[in-house]
Order: structure tokens, then C-alpha cells, then sequence
């Protein structure tokens, strides 16, 4: 058997991918695309689609750094199986992706795409499979509500309804006032029950932006509506500095650097965080199983969450909460309106059927990448 599959990568190509309103503000978006080829010329998609004025790079970074890379040779050892194989494959690039961690998660995906094709397996099975033969786990979909007040109460009853258990609220907007944020949680409480009685647990999302002065004040208000756990309540290193909260809390954004997410997960049991929020295309789906792991081995949950991602990257984060140690929270997983495919799949993440990511490979790439018929 050869020490390693040698694969071929191609030439990116960039394409429009529209414009979505995120907290009120139009985000005109651009995705990068590239393949992985094997000699047989079957591929692997991989897409890059930094959200801007959220992403830690843009899409000019990520096809400057794809496109010095274009015609490189990969070598995917045989010996390394699932996400180490992934990982092996792109470590002679590590410092080249260090400052793109969108390129590197397009990368991540054409391998997944690629590999698990040749496997003839979803992306989800072959992840699991290389997992010391991991089953897939089962995966509940949560509800991430509208930004509109009313629109909040009317998704959540129609979401209980659907069968959807947790439903997520942002909280701590600027433009929210705390007493009106108040009346909005006993009304998305209320409409929950009426739908689903006593089925429904709330997440509130705080993105950072609570006053660490009035942060135990108004999660002991939280408490009386139902509320699973906060995300994100604090920015950054000030999450170290946490007292025991009357309320469960989740890591985030603050995963994002290695080492503030050690010291997160080195906290004492009553102040450490009780789940993660994975969300690949920032993290990468190598450093999501490493996290996965270590929320495992201490009892923390794991909540896996798209980044309005694109169908590949969608596609993989799905795979990714499906192929984890222990069944994850239930996921931020529901189709957004960035995606071509916005049907939603209902309460839980359908088993996947199609080979590799699933994704169609779209037409529109250089004529020289494309794959043999």
C-alpha cells in the first residue's frame, strides 16, 4: 500500500453569494471556491464564505492564500483515519492557513467531500468511521428566533408546535431596553407553552455584551422563563473571571483562541462553562474535535452551530455534530436564508444518504478544475 494518497488541489474561483441582514446590517457576501482532485478525477468541494464584520478574515485573504496554493500536490497518508487524516494532509500548510482560517476550513471540506466520496460513505460516516468506528449520534435542532420582537413570539409557537425543544433568543441588544427584553421573554415563553406545554427550554445568546456589573441581576431574572444556559455572557478573557452564575453558561466566540479556551476548560467545575459552541468555519473541523473531546472528558456538553455558512460548509457542520463522542446539545443547525435549500428538516437532523457532502458541485469553475466526466 502507498504511504499516501496523492491528491491534486485547484484553482479557486470566487462567485456572488448575495446578501443577508445580520443585526440590522447588510452583509454583501462573496464565497471561494476550490477543489480537490484524485487521479481517478472524482472531487471534493470546499467553499470559504466569510460573513464580513464577523469573520477573522475576508474573502480577498482567502483567495490570495488559496490561489498561491492552486496546483499543489496533497499527500493523505493512509495511515491516519477520519479528522487526522484531514489534518495530516494540510500540516505542511499550517503556517500558509494560520491567517485564514476560512481557507483552511474550505481545505477541510474538500478533503472531507473528497475522502469520504472515494469511501463511497457520507461525510458524516466516514468522520464516525474514523473516529474509532463511531455511530452516528442523533441531533435536535434548535431554533435560532427572528431579531423582530413580534416576529420572536410567532416563530417560537410555531417552532414549539414543530416539535423543536430549545429555541434561542438573542439578548443584551443596544437597542433593546432590559424592562422591554423582559416582557419579550415572558412572551416567547408563553407562546412556547401554549403551543408545547412544559417542552421548551430557552438559550439566550448574549454575543459578550452584558455588564459584568449587572450580569448575576439579570441572569437571576432569566431564571423564572425556562432558560437552559447563556452563550457567550461575557467578552473574551473576562469569561475567567466569572463567579458561579445562577444561570448555566456556554463558551463561544472566546474558543476562537487556543489558549483562552485551555484556561476556559481549566476552570473550577463551578465556574468552567457547561457546553462549547462549535461553529467549524471559525474553529476549523479539526480543532472542533479536539474541543469535542475535551468537553467529553469533562462532562461538558457540545452545541455544533453553522456560521451562515454555505452549502458545503452547512453540509459539514451537520456531519460534524452527527460523527461527535457523545450525542451534542441540540444544535443551531436549521437552515438559514443564506442557503439555496432553506426547506426545514424539522426537529432533527435527518440521516444523511448522499456520498461525501451531498453538494451538487456547481458549474462554475474554472474549465481546467473541472472534474473528469
Amino acid at each position: 500500500m502507498p504511504a499516501a494518497l496523492r491528491l491534486q488541489l485547484g484553482t479557486p474561483w470566487r462567485a456572488a453569494a448575495g446578501t443577508l441582514r445580520v443585526r440590522g446590517t447588510p452583509r454583501v457576501r462573496e464565497a471561494v471556491r476550490i477543489r480537490v482532485v484524485d487521479d481517478e478525477g472524482r472531487a471534493g468541494l470546499g467553499e470559504a464564505l466569510p460573513l464580513p464584520g464577523y469573520s477573522r478574515d475576508d474573502a480577498d485573504t482567502v483567495f490570495a492564500v488559496l490561489s498561491g496554493m492552486a496546483g499543489t500536490a496533497l499527500e493523505a497518508p493512509h495511515a491516519a483515519r477520519g479528522v487526522a487524516q484531514i489534518a495530516a494532509t494540510l500540516a505542511p500548510f499550517d503556517a500558509t492557513l494560520a491567517g485564514a482560517p476560512s481557507a483552511r476550513f474550505a481545505l477541510e471540506c474538500a478533503l472531507l467531500d473528497l475522502l469520504a466520496r472515494r469511501a463511497g460513505l457520507s461525510a458524516a460516516a466516514w468522520l464516525a468511521n474514523g473516529q474509532h468506528g463511531r455511530a452516528l449520534q442523533p441531533v435536535a435542532v434548535s431554533v435560532l428566533l427572528p431579531e423582530d420582537d413580534a416576529l420572536a413570539v410567532a416563530a417560537a409557537a410555531q417552532a414549539a408546535a414543530r416539535g423543536h425543544t430549545v429555541l434561542k433568543l438573542k439578548v443584551a441588544r443596544a437597542e433593546r431596553r432590559a424592562a422591554q427584553e423582559m416582557r419579550l421573554l415572558a412572551a416567547v415563553r408563553a407562546a412556547a407553552d401554549a403551543a408545547a406545554p412544559g417542552a421548551v427550554r430557552l438559550r439566550l445568546d448574549a454575543n459578550g455584551a452584558l455588564d459584568p456589573a449587572t450580569l448575576v441581576q439579570r441572569m437571576s431574572a432569566w431564571s423564572a422563563f425556562g432558560v437552559e444556559l447563556v452563550e457567550e455572557p461575557l467578552a473574551g478573557d473576562a469569561l475567567l473571571t466569572l463567579p458561579a452564575l445562577p444561570l448555566p453558561w456556554a463558551a463561544d466566540e472566546s474558543l476562537m483562541e487556543p489558549a483562552r479556551a485551555a484556561a476556559l476548560l481549566a476552570l473550577p467545575r463551578e465556574r468552567r462553562p457547561a457546553a462549547l459552541v462549535l461553529k467549524p468555519a471559525l474553529l476549523g473541523l479539526a480543532r472542533c474535535f479536539e474541543l469535542a473531546d475535551a468537553a467529553a472528558a469533562r462532562g461538558l456538553g457540545v452545541i455544533v452551530t453553522h456560521s451562515l455558512d454555505g452549502e458545503p460548509g452547512f453540509a459539514a457542520a451537520c456531519a460534524l455534530a452527527q460523527a461527535l463522542p457523545r450525542p451534542p446539545w441540540p444544535c443551531g443547525l436549521a437552515p438559514h436564508a443564506g442557503l439555496r435549500q432553506t426547506a426545514d428538516p424539522g426537529a432533527w437532523l435527518p440521516r444523511p444518504t448522499r456520498a461525501g457532502l451531498g453538494i451538487e458541485l456547481p458549474q462554475d469553475a474554472p474549465e481546467g478544475d473541472r472534474p473528469a466526466a
